[in-house]
């Protein structure tokens, strides 16, 4: 098992809780004791039924605890409770350990009963510390517990929720670009049928490819760019010559994470408008991904004029949502355009 993903899922439990604080507290004791330990008789003997006294008394605390705890009170109420219960233990601690003391040491029945008289009622409430401290940490823990897990289920919830967003989104795509793709397929059918029969082989190829992230959210930028280039294929195929394209990245950004489908709608808009704003001339595409520190910048460029009226166009506000929903205000989505040439950046995280 992988030790930083074991260390990650680690929780710690009542168990872990209890071992650790009573392995504290003993060693605590055994150090600030040691005379005791050195020169007494049956000492360590006498340690060992005390500790198995006091860790047994708290398991029956826990399962006490339990149902007072769900009852949800006032912190006065159990304040009250755990201060009455910490007597109690105290008293059930002295009894049992004055019980045992004449199997351990040299005293008489005589001297215990004289303890009781002088110095019974004060030991009692000097031993209701450590229960008393053992009950507050438990109902400390507990919640901080409970509050954890309430913050993990919201952010689940939240996760869920953004998913399905995302492939919302990311449904609202495909079948945009499959009308789009059907509708070219049928125009070549009348003109050139080898064109036809190729463009729709690309489409399913590209369809088959798309399916099989239909369930990812992120896919390395590599298998990104690999589905589009289909898309592209299968552009060129219906403007021939007048579209060119370039797809360009370093090897070693190629596992970066993004959405699925991120780029499709803003390339499919650079074909659209490219090829309509540039008046039958060859319409360049580049597709280019660099690393900037921790940010992943892809540009998508195409030569051709800006549509004012398209700015709000479904490809780019898709995009703007999906980008929202995925990184919150940690991305960006800039567009840039001259006379020649409209540019849209995008920036995310970089994540492998």
């Amino acid at each position: 098992m992988n030790i930083r993903a074991y260390l990650k899922n680690f929780k710690l439990t009542f168990w872990h809780y209890q071992f650790i604080g009573w392995t504290i507290y003993m060693a605590n004791e055994i150090l600030t004791s040691l005379d005791f330990f050195t020169k007494t008789k049956n000492a360590i003997p006498y340690v060992i039924v005390a500790f198995v006294v006091f860790f047994a008394e708290t398991i029956g605390l826990r399962y006490l605890y339990r149902y007072f705890y769900n009852l949800r009170r006032s912190p006065v109420f159990y304040i009250l409770l755990i201060s009455f219960i910490s007597l109690l233990c105290s008293f059930i601690m002295r009894e049992i350990l004055m019980m045992v003391e004449p199997i351990f040491f040299e005293c008489s029945p005589a001297w215990i009963d004289r303890v009781r008289d002088t110095k019974y009622l004060g030991a009692i409430f000097l031993s209701a510390w450590l229960p008393f401290v053992w009950s507050i940490l438990y109902f400390v823990i507990r919640y901080w517990q409970e509050l954890q897990n309430e913050i993990q289920k919201s952010k689940a919830l939240q996760l869920q929720t953004v998913k399905a967003q995302l492939k919302m989104l990311r449904y609202q795509l495909n079948p945009h670009f499959l009308f789009n793709s059907l509708n070219s397929i049928q125009g070549l059918m009348y003109k050139d049928v080898r064109k036809a029969d190729l463009m729709l082989t690309e489409l399913s190829e590209f369809l088959r490819y798309s399916l099989k992230h239909n369930n990812d959210i992120f896919i390395p930028l590599r298998e990104e760019f690999e589905i589009m280039e289909k898309y592209l294929f299968i552009e060129k195929i219906r403007f021939s010559d007048k579209l060119l394209y370039t797809i360009e990245y370093a090897e070693e950004i190629g596992n970066a994470k993004i959405l699925s489908f991120l780029t499709q709608p803003l390339i499919e808009n650079a074909v659209k408008y490219g090829m309509r704003s540039n008046h039958n001339e060859i319409t360049h595409i580049v597709i280019r991904a660099t690393r900037e520190g921790d940010k992943l910048s892809i540009v998508i460029q195409n030569s051709g004029q800006w549509i004012v009226k398209e700015e709000q166009g479904t490809g780019i506000q898709n995009t703007k949502e999906r980008l929202q929903n995925a990184y919150s205000y940690n991305s960006s989505i800039d567009i840039n355009y001259n006379d020649q040439m409209v540019s849209v950046e995008i920036k995310i995280p970089y994540d492998e």
